[in-house]
């Protein structure tokens, strides 16, 4: 069986094109690989053009040459073009799509019209109701379109995310929403570290805050909160913030502003390999997002053993729903996350516990039931 997936971009340190991008893109490109160590992986990058290469089990597609071929046309055009040329050269049996902007929207088109079986993974979803900021709402339309599509065959990576969707989507109840939770490839690694020396957090219980920094990811919610903490509790805590500011240095300001620089800090973007240290020094995970699949970061958290602390209506607290591995605050307030948070600090996690959860989120068995659900999808179709 031969799969071609297509996405806009994913991380990947050796695409010197795609080295800048973290967190959530790392799971296309780990399930890709996955895929690859059973059946024939392609992948069709829109973000640059690309020549043919081949990075461990996936086959990058060639955009290059299609762009040589067609110096006056648009970016789009030009990599419509190069997934014609791809369903005609490597002629998969599906394809799979990551993504639902303009480039992956203009390639569902084309296996419409040319009768190619193929499958979408919701990564997120933004609901219709669902007040973030007014630049979401192009998302939404993209959602629907692309969900609307007859016969379309969508996987939801999480049980979570599922339930949101059939919110907007009750129609998708008849077979065509499938739920294949996220996986993580991170294992837990002993590291000695210096960081909380260097941060000035040696004498304080860490919670890690992986994510740029977005109106969606909420991270100011957690400075809101951290502030209704008892002195008492909140003397013992320190927060570290790591991700690409996207709120021009509006949370660095909020944290000065509330006078807590000592126990929150922000470190920038950090990158893969580096956030294990960070991992390593922490003792537990918090998200403020207002909307997430199944994170990455959450999964990642887990897989060292951490627990989780976040709000009870975010999509993955559907997924991470124990309390041997996640605090939840029950209502969308600054107090109910302060709870949140003391309960996790006064709490006694079992690690080993943690782990034995995290097991189940294995990339091995993410890429055995994209594959079985591929072979559902192929039968069907015949």
């Amino acid at each position: 069986m031969k799969v071609l997936s297509v996405v806009w971009k994913i991380y990947d340190d050796r695409l010197q094109e795609f080295s800048n991008d973290t967190n959530g893109l790392i799971v296309v490109r780990d399930i890709c690989e996955y895929i690859g160590r059973r059946i024939e992986s392609y992948l069709l990058l829109g973000k640059a053009f690309l020549t043919g290469i081949k990075l461990g089990n996936i086959h990058i597609v060639d955009s290059e040459s299609i762009a040589k071929r067609f110096p006056t046309k648009s970016h789009l055009e030009i990599m419509s073009e190069a997934f014609k040329q791809a369903l005609s050269d490597i002629q998969p049996d599906i394809v799979h799509f990551h993504d639902c902007g303009d480039f992956c929207r203009a390639c569902i088109k084309i296996c419409i019209e040319r009768e190619v079986p193929y499958v979408f993974t919701a990564h997120g979803f933004i609901a219709k109701n669902q007040t973030i900021s007014s630049s979401y709402d192009r998302e939404i339309a993209w959602q629907e379109e692309v969900y609307t599509t007859s016969d379309i065959n969508i996987v939801a990576v999480g049980k979570g995310i599922a339930h949101k969707i059939y919110g907007d989507y009750p129609e998708l109840r008849d077979g065509h929403l499938h739920v294949i939770q996220n996986g993580t490839t991170f294992r837990a690694e002993k590291i000695i570290s210096d960081l909380k020396f260097k941060l000035g957090l040696q004498e304080k219980k860490i919670l890690i805050c992986p994510g740029k920094l977005t109106k969606r990811k909420n991270q100011i919610q957690i400075v809101k909160a951290y502030k209704r903490l008892p002195q008492s509790v909140s003397k013992n805590i320190g927060i570290i913030f790591c991700g690409n500011d996207r709120l021009d240095g509006e949370l660095q300001k909020a944290i000065q502003a509330a006078g807590i620089e000592e126990s929150l800090k922000y470190v920038g973007a950090v990158s893969s390999e580096k956030m294990k240290e960070y991992y390593s020094i922490s003792s537990g995970m918090i998200t403020a997002s207002f909307t997430e699949g199944l994170s990455i970061a959450a999964l990642e958290t887990v897989a060292y053993g951490l627990p989780v602390v976040m709000f009870s209506d975010l999509e993955c607290a559907a997924d991470l729903n124990n309390e041997h591995v996640s605090c939840l605050a029950e209502q969308r307030t600054d107090e109910a996350l302060a709870g949140a948070i003391e309960k996790w600090a006064e709490k006694e996690w079992d690690r080993d516990i943690i782990l034995e959860f995290a097991s189940q989120f294995s990339m091995e068995k993410v890429a055995d039931e994209y594959i079985d659900y591929y072979e559902d999808i192929l039968r069907r179709t015949k």
